[in-house]
């Protein structure tokens, strides 16, 4: 890549100081750096959520790209800071669980970034990552950052599965209109489907058509009923209200779930 391209993804939010202490650094270290903001509203600490983000949008950029991940970026023994190189791509990241959830058997490569000891990473986006970035930029291989790490942290990334006579299928991310992201594929639902009528329960409500967007006209009155299941831009499926806010009105969150059963399953 002729321009180096440097993504963030964190829980920092919008209202500090934290994203523009990264990007200075990373514009101070790397020349002709092109610094994206992927997002800075992952829901802190939530790893799984992070996880969706960097599936669905960093796994979009040109190969070469070096993605910076600060979601619980809390560094120790069991969890060091690692490069993972997956897709032709380089993610500086936690080994929180994030890596092996979002690669699996994609990952290529992944190296152990050494740390000072009784060094202090609170920020490690800004005192640490920013130099990786800069190295891995300047045509450094990863046996140059550090020592090979095999051993990923393994956490379960349930999207859906099987529940007596449906499908238990659970949300993974919210995104800033209240929508909700749900863990099973477009694809993976017609597979499931293959033609048959369908009925999804979320709370006391009840879905049996997918929308082909969230504005298609639906003559109900009452604003849950309002209820959409569409297709979201990621190919996953996805639970919006009308002009307003699925989790407001539903009160589900991240990591609840709704039904899914076919009719003579």
């Amino acid at each position: 890549m002729t321009t180096p391209i440097v993504t963030l993804t964190t829980d920092w939010g919008t209202q500090g100081f934290f994203a523009g202490m990264a990007k200075g650094a990373l514009m101070s270290l790397i020349p002709e750096v092109q610094v994206v903001d992927v997002t800075h509203g992952v829901e802190p600490f939530n790893v799984k959520a992070a996880t969706f983000v960097v599936k669905h949008a960093c796994t979009g950029f040109p190969p070469g790209t070096i993605h910076i991940i600060d979601v619980a970026s809390n560094h120790t023994e069991e969890h060091p800071f690692v490069v993972v190189k997956a897709r032709g791509q380089y993610y500086i990241c936690c080994d929180n669980g994030l890596p092996a959830m979002a690669f699996g058997s994609e990952i290529e490569e992944t190296v152990r970034i050494p740390v000072q000891e009784n060094g202090v990473y609170n920020f490690a986006a800004y005192t640490l990552f920013a130099r990786v970035a800069a190295k891995i930029a300047a045509g450094a291989s990863l046996s140059e950052i550090g020592p090979r790490h095999e051993a990923l942290l393994q956490r379960p990334y349930v999207g859906w599965m099987p529940q007596g006579d449906g499908y238990r299928i659970y949300i993974l991310f919210i995104d800033n209109y209240g929508n909700a992201y749900l863990g099973m594929s477009y694809k993976e639902f017609v597979e499931l489907r293959q033609g048959r009528q369908f009925t999804m329960t979320v709370r006391d409500q009840e879905v049996t058509e997918v929308m082909a967007s969230y504005y298609q006209q639906h003559a109900q009155s009452d604003p849950r009923r309002k209820l959409r299941l569409t297709v979201s831009a990621t190919g996953m499926l996805e639970l919006a209200v009308k002009e307003s806010s699925f989790t407001q009105l539903m009160g589900l969150k991240a990591n609840d779930s709704v039904l899914l059963r076919f009719k003579g399953q």
